[in-house]
């Protein structure tokens, strides 16, 4: 008895750290499954929001209309939700919103300064009716991928059914702007090296694209030597959908756990109060942004970046001249892992939560907190969490 009592304690003992062993084992390969993911969603992220801002810097449209914040951690007022065709998409409460405008997207077109048949200039047609101006333009003749150029435009303007408005920017030799309803569009002969535009520059929706919203921009332009298709994006955190067991248990979750998957998004303008929403990184749940203004010398003056130091507003952008003081933009984006991690021995994600840039604490507002948050540490659920933080300089600030 004494021999078989020693073998079960001794078999008991081995089955005890094998479990062991494989908990600790399954927990690792959660933990190495979800860091590539986590930093291959960042990685997207990253490049997709430098990509747009680099574009916008270039895009035609200038500082500060180009580049601005439109809500500096949302709040319950302002700018909550963007309407697209599947209903409306609420934005994650304490997130930053970054709205860009330009030809963003697609290449810059080189304007023909005569038409035909009657060979009246751009401005001339204008005057006569700028509710229906016909333009002419093409990649540049020193674009070596004029016909790649070309393309990319015809691409962006894309099917009329999915989005019934598309936006032309135009600008004329002294760098003034203005933007117009595409009305319609034929490309030349194949292989096309034009597009024929009739654009309409009274749109109540390209006037309110345009400089300062001016009815009148369009008149007063000279020769007209450049367009785009204007991009009209906002980058935001969506909040996501109401989750549901197993992700969110109303009976034992924290209230941060009701809307569990969070997602980087970004809305492009369509139109008469519309946008199209695309999904850019699932489960980021935080964009913030900071703003570096001309200060003395090549000092940078950082707003937005510390607790308690808000964005700067839109007119805050430009000195009393006009001229753009913005030098670079600080951009912080948190991704978490899909699951809950995965208990086990060894060291657990921290529960204390540090907030990025000047975003609200947990709790300050509602809705604001990392998801699994908890003011009460025994209810906060861990994740697997992973920032980055990056700088974009303008063109001024290189």
């Amino acid at each position: 008895m004494r021999e078989l009592t020693l073998t079960l304690l001794l078999v008991g003992v081995v089955i005890a750290v094998a479990v062991r062993l494989i908990d600790l084992r399954t927990r690792l390969l959660v933990v190495e499954k979800d860091a590539p993911g986590l930093g291959g969603v960042l990685e997207v992220a990253v490049r997709s929001v430098s990509r747009d801002v680099e574009a916008a810097f270039r895009g035609g449209v200038a500082l500060p209309e180009a580049i601005r914040p439109i809500e500096d951690n949302t709040g319950a007022e302002g700018v909550t939700f963007y309407r697209d065709a599947g209903g409306e998409v609420a934005v994650r409460a304490g997130t930053d919103q970054l709205r860009l405008r330009g030809v963003i997207r697609s290449p810059l077109l080189v304007v023909e300064p005569h038409g035909e048949p009657d060979g009246a200039s751009v401005p001339d047609r204008i005057l006569k009716d700028p509710s229906s101006v016909p333009l002419r333009a093409g990649p540049s003749p020193e674009d070596r991928d004029g016909a790649k150029s070309l393309q990319s435009v015809i691409e962006h303007l894309g099917d009329p059914a999915r989005r019934s408005r598309r936006f032309l920017f135009v600008a004329d030799s002294a760098g003034r702007c203005a933007v117009a309803l595409v009305k319609s569009w034929t490309p030349s002969p194949a292989p096309p090296r034009t597009l024929d535009f009739l654009v309409d520059f009274t749109d109540p929706d390209a006037v309110s694209l345009g400089p300062g919203g001016e009815a009148g921009a369009a008149r007063a332009l000279s020769e007209v030597v450049t367009g785009g298709l204007l991009d009209d994006l906002v980058w935001f955190v969506a909040r996501g959908p109401e989750g549901r067991p197993p992700d969110y248990d109303a009976a034992s979750d924290p209230p941060s756990m009701r809307f569990p998957h969070p997602y980087l998004a970004v809305a492009a303008f369509a139109g008469e109060g519309r946008w199209e929403v695309a999904r850019v990184g699932e489960d980021v749940e935080e964009l913030q942004v900071a703003w570096g203004l001309a200060g003395s010398g090549d000092a940078l003056t950082w707003r937005g970046d510390v607790a308690g130091s808000p964005a700067p507003r839109a007119k805050e952008l430009a000195d009393p001249a006009g001229k753009p003081l913005l030098r670079a933009l600080k951009v912080a984006i948190t991704a978490r892992a899909e699951h809950r991690y995965v208990r086990g021995d060894g060291p657990q994600p921290p529960v204390d939560f540090v907030p990025l840039l000047n975003a609200p604490s947990p709790d300050s507002l509602r809705g604001v907190g990392p998801v699994g948050w908890s003011s009460d540490e025994s209810r906060r659920i861990p994740f697997e969490r992973t920032t980055r933080e990056f700088v974009i300089p303008t063109p001024v600030g290189r």
